[in-house]
């Protein structure tokens, strides 16, 4: 469950990871596209009013002589050339801005005999219908192409003789090689799609370890409720089997009296009032897992708390000739639920009584000691043995399962011990030696009432 479970996270988080990574690659590649290729356009646009004024000469009001250009054919005849300076984000770059006519017939009038294929004219020709600055591509170079429409019918172009070659101009091309800033693009890109594959295979890792770290207090939690329901059951198997025989029991003498079966009844009882107090001890753990445990904290006397507890505990030591010695100090107090507080005192001198053999003795001490106050039972019991001591607070343990079931112990009082002082923000240790007894403190913050 836990590995589709997390091959589900890892794909969540790896898709997340790549998109935005895409997302931050695409953004990034266009603002430099569209910045690189915005400073080249608009060195262009500066180039159209200039550079019509003085190159398209109106043959029959200024005629000039110009010096004679390479052989030419009439439909290619010349063009003209200027250099602009293109500034931003790429820094200062020079590059030529060349001029090709266009008649009506939509044939060149002005262009260099070697500057451009026939091919790339082609290109440009179509482009002739194109009101936007284009891009065009031919032979591994890169050209922006603005297309202007002439705004006179009367310009020519204007080549002396022999080469005389006098034509309206219909349309005129500025044309700039952008092949190192194109060149320049692609190898972004490239740079930007394998930084996004390798960042594709980290999001992946990655994916992996977050999916892991997210499923850590999810499995905990499984874990907890698994071992909780195995425990729980095996707790409650034997007191209904128990019932179960001595019900068995009462049935086989339909005639008895109740007197006559006042052993099974009375065992019966034990087993219900057993199964009362691991059923409640199962619902308080259960509150205190939801976080459904609500306090009711006020200021307490401690001490007051613990000699209730003495006093209810009282005749059972009697009964088990246990000295219950009681060492209390005075204004002992705390901010706390006074129902859990004491309900605390309860759970550990029940402890204390229930593994105390006869004639043994468990003692009480309260005390205050910087700002805190100190509960401490002790006892010559049975005790733990050190392996074990760290587990005594642990639900269900019980180091002699024997002993504890012949004593009424479920393992659920020290763990809801623990849980009581942790919400009261103290804090619980245990001391202890196999058959030598335990001693339990409890620490609390100490508070003052007025």
């Amino acid at each position: 469950m836990f590995r589709k479970t997390r091959m589900k996270l890892t794909l969540l988080n790896a898709s997340v990871l790549f998109i935005i990574l895409l997302m931050l690659g695409a953004a990034m590649y266009l603002y430099l596209r569209s910045a690189i290729f915005g400073q080249i356009d608009e060195a262009i646009e500066q180039r159209v009013t200039p550079f019509t004024l003085q190159t398209m000469i109106p043959l029959e009001k200024n005629p000039v002589t110009l010096s004679p250009p390479l052989p030419i054919e009439r439909g290619t005849s010349a063009s003209t050339s200027a250099q602009v300076a293109v500034t931003g984000i790429v820094g200062k770059i020079t590059r030529n801005v060349d001029t090709v006519a266009w008649n009506r017939d939509r044939n060149v009038i002005g262009v260099f005999p070697d500057r451009y294929s026939e091919q790339l004219l082609q290109q440009f020709e179509r482009a002739l219908d194109k009101e936007r600055i284009v891009t065009i591509r031919q032979g591994g170079e890169t050209y922006r192409v603005k297309t202007v429409k002439a705004s006179k019918p009367e310009m020519t172009m204007a080549i002396p003789e022999p080469y005389d070659v006098g034509d309206k101009i219909a349309h005129y091309q500025l044309v700039m090689n952008i092949s190192a800033e194109a060149n320049m693009l692609v190898t972004l890109l490239v740079l930007l799609a394998i930084g996004i594959v390798l960042g594709g295979a980290v999001s992946i890792l990655a994916g992996l370890y977050l999916a892991d770290r997210a499923l850590v207090p999810i499995r905990s939690s499984w874990d907890r409720q698994q071992q909780f329901v195995a425990d729980a059951s095996h707790e409650l198997r034997t007191p209904l089997a128990v019932l179960q025989t001595h019900t068995e029991l009462l049935l086989r003498h339909p005639t008895h009296t109740i007197e006559q079966e006042s052993r099974e009844l009375s065992t019966i009882l034990k087993e219900i009032s057993r199964m009362k107090k691991l059923v409640n001890g199962l619902l308080t753990l259960t509150q205190l897992d939801a976080d459904k445990m609500v306090l009711h904290p006020k200021p307490l006397s401690v001490d007051k708390l613990a000699k209730q507890a003495l006093n209810q505990f009282a005749p059972l030591a009697a009964l088990k000739h246990i000295a219950l010695d009681g060492r209390i100090g005075s204004d002992l107090n705390v901010n706390g639920d006074e129902e859990r507080l004491l309900q605390l005192f309860v759970i550990i001198i029940d402890n204390a009584i229930k593994y105390t053999p006869t004639h043994g003795f468990v003692r009480l001490t309260c005390k205050k000691a910087a700002g805190s106050v100190i509960l401490q039972v002790q006892d010559n019991g049975i005790g733990v043995a050190a392996e074990e001591l760290s587990r005594i607070f642990e639900r269900f343990y019980r180091g002699d399962k024997v002993r504890s079931r012949t004593e009424g112990g479920n393992g659920l009082g020290l763990a809801i011990a623990k849980w009581i002082v942790t919400l009261h923000d103290g804090k619980i240790d245990a001391a202890s030696e196999l058959n030598n007894g335990m001693t339990i403190t409890v620490t609390l913050p100490a508070a003052s009432i007025n």
